[in-house]
Order: C-alpha cells, then structure tokens, then sequence
C-alpha cells in the first residue's frame, strides 16, 4: 500500500497532530475559566475568554474535517491510479464487477481509514491525554476515575478488533460475488432474454443479495458492540465524576470543570469505536488491494526500465517482421487468415500487443510511446474508451492538431456524422460508442489507427470497406479482410 507519511500527507498529519494539542489547549482553558467563573469571578473578559474557547474548539473542528478529507483524497487519488494501472494490463482477468467494487468500496474503506480513522487518532489522543491532564489538575481522583473506564475500553478492543476483521473479509467477498454476478448478467442480458432467464438470474442475484444482507448485519453485531463499549466508557467516566461528586470529594465548582471537560472528551472516546471499524474494514480491503498494487509497481518499473533501456531507431526502413512467419515491405498488404477464427484473434492480438518487429526494432522491448507511434490498431472487437470524438480520434497521438484530426475524420467518411452531431468533434461517445452506431464507431477507431500513419496498421473490420480509405497507404497493412491495393501477401496462419 501506498506510504501514508509521504508528500503532501505529511503537512496534512502534522496540521492535525497541531489541530489535536490546540483543542486540548482550549479545553482545558474552558474548564478552568468554567470553574472561576462559579467560583465567584464573573469578569466580562474571563467570560469573553470562555466564549473564544468555545468558538475556538468549533473552528478547529471544522478545519480538521477539511484537513481530514485531504488526506484521504489525496491518498484514495494514488491508490485509485494504481488499481486502474493493474487493471488496465493485458495480465489482468477480475470481472468488471470486481473491478467496479474495487474502486468503490474497497477505495472508501481505504478512504474512511486515512479521513475517519487515522484522524481521530492523530487529533483524538493529543485530546484525551490534555482532558486528563487538565483533570489531574483538578482533581487526580477526578483523573483516576475517567481513565478507569477508558484503559477497560481500550483492553476490550482488540479482541474486538479482530472479530470485525474476519466479518469485514467475508462481507467483502460477498460482495464482490455480486458486483460480479450483477456485471456478468448486465453484460449477457439479450443472452438472458433470449433463453427465458430473466426469473432464474433474478433468483440467483437475490440469492448472492441475501447472502450479502446477512454478512453485512453479522459484522454490525460486532461493530455495533465495539461502538457501544467506547460510548459505555465516556458515559461511565461521567458517572464516576458524579459518584465522587456525591461523596464530597469535589465541590460545585470542580464539578462544573470536570463535566466540562468531560464534554470536550465524549467525541473523541466515542470516535475511538467507529476508528477500530474503519481499520479493520482497511485490513480487509488492504489484503486485496495490497497484490494490484504490487503488480501495477511491477508494470510502471518495467515500463521505465524498457524506456530507459530503448535506443531510439534513426531513419526505419519500416519492413514488418514477426520472426518465422512474416516479412512485409512499405506499401504490402498482407492478408491474414485461418480456418480457425481463433486463430486469427490470438494472431491480430499479438500484433496490437507489439509481438512484431519495425524497422528492425523488437517492439516488445519498445516503451509504450514507441509503440503507439509506430503500430496502428483498429480492431472491431476493441471497445473504445469514454470521451470526445476528438478526444478518441486522437488518442494514439496526444499532440495531434485539430486540422489533422478533421482530416483523419474525413478521410474515414465520418464528416456528415461529426457534422450532424450537436458538438461537433466535442461530441462525447459513452458505454462502448453511444450514441454511434457501430459502423460509425469502427469508422473512428479506423481514424485512431490511421492518424500519421504509423509503418504497421493492423485491421480487423468487416463493417467498413477499406480499399478506398487505405489507397496508396504507405506502411504496411495486415488485414483479415482481402485488399486490392498494393502488394498482397497472403499470411496463411494453417500451413
């Protein structure tokens, strides 16, 4: 997991550890002024003084809540980029469903943890210790007799602890069974539909649902208890300051100021329950985050490693070579086939994962702004990501001009639809191309593809024709559709 002490978290800890001393400061100013005021001295500037503490605790409040959700954000932000980074390669098979629920609730257990858990320590112990403090000043009774309860609470918790962390582990599974269940059955509907299923996926998700229901109400039995022995403690602590009350030990005055103090300490002892909650839902959503993070490290080091390790190719002669099987000239057109359709995707997908050579360069050992240079992929069965028309046009090359992605566009016959659409190249396609048709969708990643023509272009589209938009191309085409122009190589994947 990522490091919670690094960059800008540390400022954001040390604000709250700051924030911590100064209502413990405060408090303690409010108690003693709370305990001269009945003892007898009402002067307007003690009672301003009191009236600034009040008000002083609120507005520390206020900025450690906004210092808290920083801290989580800014560490959910770097957590959230590595599980995408894991997710996006090619390794990677978790369900969208998982994924989904990955980035959803294993994230906001995360978050929950840095803003609700990690805070109300760095905040919440400064306090206690200070409310103690300014107790013992009182009274050391008045002190002894608080801390009883909460040294009790505190030997309670982690056995406590470790029960929620079992329910939470399980909870989280269920859960990621239906994420998946749910994902799975939304992506098959017509599927489903079509064999009269509906009735039967519908049992089978209130089934996983229930199942979900019943590990969520079996963890509340323990957090539910863990809340209840923080908010016994406070609640005791206050009785025993009643109890010494009633047996003399302290006046009028020193009750007022314990009680005060009291007051200040309730929310901190109360949020120490709901921090064994988060932190154990941490535990459980860290014990599946913890191996993508690893991997997506794996995959950013080796990525540095093959730009650090490439050397650039000077002027590429642009012959396409996969070792055994193919050897393609500038302006060929080799036409991929098989009697095994599987075959062909395994051999198209090879080829847009950079298993070829151009120009003479491996383009496995290629960093990744090499390869998109250098390969052009459009590929019917590639979904297309969320974005602008110009956005996804333009995707393989990021410093691409207006002009050439208005040329590119026209070059693929998508000119009538940009112009019909409301905005134009702002148009935003969603859910695999929407609102495009799917004609119109393969004709944008066509456009992708052939922005700058790139040495290598790789093609599997059956809903285009392709011989006019690919005349006179002058790299290499691979293609599971015949072409007229140019050279033809036929790249027989059976013999």
């Amino acid at each position: 997991m990522p490091r919670v002490w690094s960059g800008d978290r540390r400022l954001h800890l040390v604000h709250l550890a700051g924030l911590g001393v100064v209502q413990a400061a405060l408090a303690l100013l409010l108690a003693l002024g709370v305990t001269r005021v009945l003892a007898g001295d009402g002067r307007p500037e003690l009672i301003a003084v009191l009236a600034a503490s009040v008000l002083g605790i609120g507005v520390a409040r206020w900025v450690e809540r906004v210092v808290a959700e920083q801290l989580g954000q800014d560490y959910v932000h770097e957590q959230r980029r590595l599980l995408l980074t894991a997710a996006l390669h090619p390794q990677d098979r978790a369900s969208l469903g998982v994924t989904v629920t990955r980035a959803s609730n294993d994230l906001a257990a995360v978050r929950n943890w840095l803003s609700l858990g990690i805070v109300p320590l760095v905040t919440g112990v400064p306090l206690i210790v200070g409310v103690l403090a300014g107790l013992a000043l009182l009274d050391w009774r008045v002190a002894v007799a608080v801390a009883a309860p909460l040294v009790a609470a505190g030997g309670a918790l982690p056995f406590l602890a470790r029960a929620t962390y079992r329910r939470s582990r399980a909870l989280r599974r269920r859960r990621g069974r239906l994420s998946a269940r749910i994902a799975d059955v939304v992506i098959a509907r017509d599927s489903v539909q079509a064999n009269g299923a509906v009735s039967r996926e519908l049992n089978a998700l209130s089934r996983d649902s229930r199942r979900v229901v019943d590990a969520a109400v079996h963890r509340s039995v323990v957090t539910g208890l863990t809340r209840a022995v923080t908010a016994g403690a406070a609640s005791l602590s206050t009785v025993a300051v009643v109890w010494l009350a009633a047996a003399g030990h302290l006046d009028p005055a020193g009750v007022a100021g314990a009680m005060t103090l009291l007051g200040v300490l309730a929310t901190p002892v109360t949020d120490l329950g709901r921090v064994v909650e988060y932190r154990q839902n941490h535990l459980a959503a860290a014990r599946i985050l913890r191996p993508l993070n690893e991997r997506a490290a794996e995959h950013r080091e080796a990525e540095d490693r093959r730009a650090a390790e490439w050397t650039p190719v000077g002027e590429h002669t642009g012959i396409v070579e996969v070792p055994g099987e193919l050897v393609a000239f500038p302006g060929d057109r080799v036409h991929v086939h098989s009697a095994d359709p599987a075959r062909v995707d395994a051999a198209v997908a090879a080829l847009a994962r950079g298993e070829v050579s151009v120009g003479g360069a491996d383009m496995r050992a290629a960093p990744g702004k090499v390869r998109r240079e250098l390969i052009g992929v459009a590929v019917t069965g590639m979904a297309v990501e969320r974005g602008s028309v110009a956005r996804l046009a333009g995707l393989r090359v990021p410093g691409a001009r207006p002009l050439e992605l208005r040329r590119v566009i026209e070059r693929v016959g998508l000119r009538p639809s940009v112009a019909a659409a409301d905005r134009g190249m702002g148009t935003t396609l969603r859910n695999g191309g929407s609102p495009w048709s799917p004609e119109e969708v393969d004709r944008l990643k066509l456009a992708r593809a052939l922005l700058r023509e790139p040495p290598l272009l790789v093609v599997d589209i059956a809903t285009v024709p392709l011989d006019g938009i690919l005349a006179n191309y002058p790299g290499v085409v691979v293609s599971t559709t015949p072409l007229q122009d140019g050279n033809t190589i036929d790249w027989n994947l059976d013999t």
